[in-house]
């Protein structure tokens, strides 16, 4: 079972120039040894309060996330044990807070680009949703509706849909991949892509349903930051 795993942590804003410091003196050293350890971090831009950053990492399988082993071992492999330290001392008073999450994705609900990857896709409309007790068949519902729209109607939004299994287990997160910034004025919004799709009745009974079952919603635009990174 493929797996993601995603670090997400908040910065303190007087902090953010010295984390950006720090990330990209690991991500150098790591490059440079051509550690196993992969990452890509990727900034919110918009749609959130305060610095964020994403650090994103793919595994096969457990057994693959167990042989990578822990980022505090991978620090000490690239920066010496008594520098890793001291880094990570310095990095967590920069820290607001963080959440650490595996997930996997969910393709039977997904319309994935051809080409994935943040060279290919530098920018993503990231969207997290927590569902209510007894929801998850309306918001599937919602995910599998939508990626059987785009290609009916050509539309040329992609969708790849994620679920957490270590985190909160009512939430979904969503990716739609971007090239540029623009490509968002050619997406039709889900209401309306339901609507088009399947017309106004079934099209609009799909969306209502998953929006009652719905406890939350949160979108963001992220972008890629190659320099904090040590892609694969």
């Amino acid at each position: 079972m493929p797996l993601s795993n995603v670090l997400s942590v908040r910065i303190r804003p007087e902090q953010q120039l010295r984390y950006g410091e720090l990330i990209r003196q690991l991500a150098t050293r790591a490059v440079e040894k051509k550690d196993g350890f992969r990452w890509t971090a990727h900034q919110a831009r918009f749609g959130t309060q305060g610095p964020l950053l994403h650090f994103v990492s793919e595994c096969a399988d457990y057994a693959a996330l167990a042989k990578r082993g822990t980022p505090i071992e991978m620090f000490e492999r690239v920066l010496g044990a008594k520098a890793a330290a001291e880094w990570q001392q310095e990095l967590l008073g920069c820290t607001l807070e963080q959440r650490n999450t595996l997930s996997t994705d969910r393709p039977e609900l997904s319309y994935p680009p051809d080409r994935t990857g943040p060279a290919a896709h530098p920018l993503a409309v990231v969207t997290t949703v927590r569902v209510r007790s007894g929801g998850q068949e309306a918001v599937e519902e919602l995910f599998r509706k939508l990626s059987e729209a785009i290609p009916k109607v050509d539309d040329p939004a992609r969708i790849v849909v994620y679920q957490p299994v270590i985190g909160d287990l009512r939430q979904y997160w969503t990716v739609r991949p971007l090239r540029d910034l623009a490509e968002l004025d050619r997406h039709r919004v889900p209401a309306r892509l339901l609507t088009d799709a399947f017309g106004a009745g079934e099209g609009g009974l799909i969306f209502r349903n998953a929006m009652e079952a719905l406890e939350s919603a949160e979108r963001a635009i992220v972008a890629y930051l190659p320099e904090l990174s040590n892609p694969a």
